[in-house]
C-alpha cells in the first residue's frame, strides 16, 4: 500500500445534551454499553462511542470523537507524508515505530490527550514538522519531568515546541556548548554528552532539580 496522507483532524463535534428518556435508541434506565445515537430533528442523528456517553441530571449526553491510541502499524507505510491527526481524543503513547518513516513532511498530534514520553525514535524526522503542543500529559524519559530529547530539539527542525524552555531547557543548548568549547572529546569521562537521545541530566557529571534545571557539574578526571 502506498498511503501517503491520513487527514482525521478536528473530528470532536462537540458534547451534545437529550433528554435521557426520549429520542435516543436507549434511555437512562435502559442502556446496555456500546454505540450510542440520539436525534437531533427528524433528519440528522448525532452519535458516540461507549467511551463518549455520559448520564447525567436525566439527560443523556454525547461527546464523539476519534479516540484510541495510534496504532504502530504505522511503522508499516513506508510512503507516509503527511499525517494530520489533531484536535481529537486521543490516548497513549507517540509509538516509537512512526520514527522510520523518513518521508514524513507533517505529524501533526497536536491538541489531543498523549501520554507518556515521546520516543528518541521521533529525533530521525529530521525534516518533518512535529507538532504535539497541547498534549500537557506527555512527560519527559523520567516521568517526573516534561522534557523532550536533545534529538527532538535539537535534529528535528520542525518541531514545535523546541522554543518551550519546559520541554526544551536552554541548559540543554548551554551544556553542548561548553562540550565543545572545554574540548569534551579530550575528557576521560563524556559519557551521555555525545548521545542526543539522552536526557541531558543523564550525562555523566550533570546534576539537575525535577524539572531539568542544572545545579551543578562534577567532571572529576577519573
Amino acid at each position: 500500500m502506498r498511503l501517503r496522507e491520513l487527514k482525521l483532524f478536528h473530528n470532536g463535534q462537540g458534547r451534545q445534551c437529550f433528554n435521557g428518556y426520549f429520542g435516543c435508541d436507549a434511555s437512562i434506565t435502559w442502556y446496555d454499553g456500546g454505540d450510542l445515537c440520539c436525534n437531533v430533528n427528524n433528519s440528522e442523528r448525532f452519535c458516540s462511542d461507549e467511551a463518549g456517553i455520559e448520564m447525567k441530571d436525566l439527560n443523556i449526553c454525547l461527546n464523539p470523537a476519534l479516540r484510541r491510541t495510534i496504532p504502530a502499524e504505522f511503522g508499516n507505510t513506508p510512503y507516509m507524508e503527511n499525517v494530520e491527526m489533531s484536535y481529537n481524543l486521543l490516548t497513549g503513547n507517540i509509538p516509537p515505530e512512526i520514527g522510520v518513516l523518513l518521508c514524513f513532511k507533517i505529524l501533526d498530534l497536536a491538541n489531543n490527550s498523549l501520554t507518556g514520553s515521546i520516543s528518541s525514535a521521533l529525533g530521525s524526522l529530521v525534516n518533518a514538522a512535529v507538532l504535539v503542543q497541547g498534549n500537557d500529559m506527555i512527560t519527559g524519559q523520567n516521568k517526573d519531568d516534561k522534557i523532550a530529547l536533545p534529538s527532538l530539539c535539537s535534529n528535528v527542525c520542525g518541531f514545535d515546541v523546541s522554543n518551550d524552555p519546559t520541554r526544551c531547557p536552554p541548559e540543554c543548548k548551554m551544556l553542548r556548548k561548553f562540550y565543545d568549547e572545554a574540548k569534551g572529546k579530550e575528557w576521560a569521562n563524556s559519557t551521555g554528552w555525545t548521545d542526543m537521545f539522552n536526557n541531558h541530566c543523564d550525562w555523566y557529571g550533570v546534576e539537575c532539580t525535577r524539572k531539568g534545571e542544572v545545579v551543578s557539574l562534577m567532571l572529576g578526571n577519573y
